[in-house]
């Protein structure tokens, strides 16, 4: 019981290391939403990212990268159902419609917003985590071939909304021009993407052990200096916990109200009202400042397992 609580979602009611368990939870949203929706589509997509993540995709080596793990991916996808059920419940009759097909593009460019770090078999002497820099143009390049093998090929285009995700890139260049619904859909996908994280049960722990972990391994730990010095962004994991709070405070916050223009209320509607994905950011923000003013991370113990595969499984493909 213990175990599946810590791979649940912020409500306790979906495990998120389970595949079937995070499809049938989107799919009762959305049949009880619309009615009628393209199940297959999405079921089909729920299969898939799993055999990506586990390297049983053609082209794809398995996910070796444990904090952007599958665990994460449907995470968002999850977050991304509830508040597109939010907002058809609680929009105004001025603001656009997103019908059956928006939804379910909106829940597969989540579930898949992170493939890019998913090396390509010619790339097995790299680590997922070097990919930081171009992961989302590269999910950007398999979600446009992926849509256009199926049913939904007039949405390749819509590919791009991937890149709403990229703290790189302003996000009006990635929504500019977009018809009503696909610019929401963009803002919720990069809404979805950051409260998912940051709400997590173990989001302090897994960006104190997997992180910080990725960070380096990618060389994000670090910069280079005007003189070709460098200039360490994180000395250590925990010196990544003491800058969170600063790094939410100035630049999540700002992309979440400005640049996704607060559609993170729409979750509350989905729960008549309350919004377990904001009290979870908070208490884990709570918590932090608690461990950071008495420098004291031992609280920290706790080490959640990865929903990527084994070490033996990786060890056969590498």
């Amino acid at each position: 019981m213990l175990t599946r609580l810590i791979q649940c979602d912020v409500t306790g009611t979906v495990n998120l290391a389970d595949p079937p368990a995070v499809s049938d939870a989107v799919c009762a949203i959305l049949k009880q939403r619309y009615g009628h929706f393209d199940a297959g589509t999405l079921r089909h997509g729920f299969s898939d990212i799993k055999d990506a993540f586990w390297g049983r995709y053609p082209g794809l080596l398995p996910c070796d990268t444990p904090y952007h793990d599958l665990r994460h991916s449907l995470g968002t996808a999850l977050l991304m159902a509830r508040m597109v059920d939010g907002y058809q419940s609680g929009h105004g009759t001025n603001a656009p419609d997103l019908n059956a097909d928006d939804a379910v593009l909106a829940i597969m460019l989540a579930l898949y917003h992170d493939i890019g770090f998913l090396r390509r078999e010619s790339e097995v002497h790299l680590c997922g985590a070097c990919l930081i820099n171009d992961h989302e143009q590269r999910g950007v390049d398999f979600m446009r071939r992926y849509l256009a093998q199926g049913a939904f090929t007039r949405f390749a285009d819509q590919a791009e909304l991937i890149h709403a995700t990229n703290f790189a890139k302003p996000i009006s260049e990635t929504l500019a021009g977009r018809p009503r619904e696909f610019y929401l859909i963009g803002q919720m996908l990069g809404t979805a993407d950051l409260i998912s994280q940051l709400s997590g049960r173990y989001y302090l722990e897994r960006c104190r052990y997997y992180l910080y972990q990725e960070f380096v391994d990618a060389g994000a730990d670090r910069s280079i200096g005007p003189n070709g010095e460098t200039l360490m962004l994180y000395a250590s994991p925990e010196d990544l916990l003491r800058k969170t709070p600063s790094f939410y405070e100035h630049l999540v916050r700002k992309r979440l109200d400005e640049d996704f223009d607060k559609v993170y209320r729409n979750i509350a509607y989905h729960f008549g009202g309350d919004d377990p994905y904001t009290r979870g950011v908070q208490r884990n923000l709570d918590y932090l400042r608690q461990l950071i003013a008495s420098n004291d991370f031992t609280g920290l113990r706790r080490k959640p397992v990865p929903v990527i595969p084994s070490v033996r499984e990786l060890e056969t493909h590498n």
